[in-house]
């Protein structure tokens, strides 16, 4: 019988920017060794994720299939290992919404004490592209074996 492989759901408030973004170059960069998901705590009701975010993952030449924002439920919180929050924010209302669930819950740049991924929505390009690079390069150091 094949071993369940580890798996991880990052979640960011709507789904829509940061999210897909990790969970895409997260998925190019490990393949085959885990199971990468995103959802929100309050999805947005907008096809796909936000056209600077798709134009930022084809200039990376990152694969992605079509995103449809997903909301957060119990069923995912029982079957993922980790929940990477996207900020701390967003680590604060998964722990105060579902603390049954708390240990599973990490922040994204816990290992990266001087980075913050804020959330780009409202930000003119320039500051949108800043964040996406903080998670690409956050994505490309990231140890999930240290977890």
């Amino acid at each position: 019988m094949l071993e369940k492989r580890k798996s991880f759901c990052i979640v960011c408030i709507a789904n829509y920017c940061r999210s897909p973004v990790i969970e895409i170059f997260l998925k190019n960069r490990f393949e085959d060794e885990y199971e990468f998901f995103s959802a929100g705590l309050a999805p947005i009701s907008l096809p796909s994720m936000d056209p600077r975010s798709l134009d930022f993952l084809s200039k990376n030449n990152m694969v992605h299939s079509f995103h449809n924002a997903k909301k957060i439920n119990t069923k995912m919180l029982s079957y993922f290992d980790y929940f990477f929050a996207v900020d701390m924010f967003v680590l604060h209302e998964l722990n105060k919404n579902y603390p049954k669930y708390k240990y599973k819950f990490k922040l994204f740049t816990s290992q990266f004490n001087d980075i913050s991924i804020i959330d780009p929505y409202r930000l003119e390009d320039d500051e949108y592209i800043k964040v996406m690079n903080d998670i690409k390069y956050v994505t490309s150091k990231i140890k999930l074996s240290e977890l």
